[in-house]
């Protein structure tokens, strides 16, 4: 192994470490990300059903 062959590996080694350190928050920013959309259209929901009720609660009864 000469001095060039280490130093091809050490730059290869490199920009593994490089890519791998580039791509772990990126994933990790799409799952985020995901998780504060479903979050977001889980409070969305509750939010509607809370409305219905309390539009419901407020007409006035009919009279049979």
């Amino acid at each position: 192994m000469t001095v060039s062959d280490v130093g091809r590996e050490g730059v290869r080694l490199g920009s593994r470490l490089t890519g791998v350190a580039i791509s772990v928050p990126v994933v990790a920013g799409f799952v985020l990300l995901g998780a504060v959309v479903l979050a977001g259209w889980s409070l969305l929901d509750i939010g509607r059903k809370l409305f219905e009720t309390k539009s419901r609660a407020q007409e006035p009864l009919k009279a049979a």
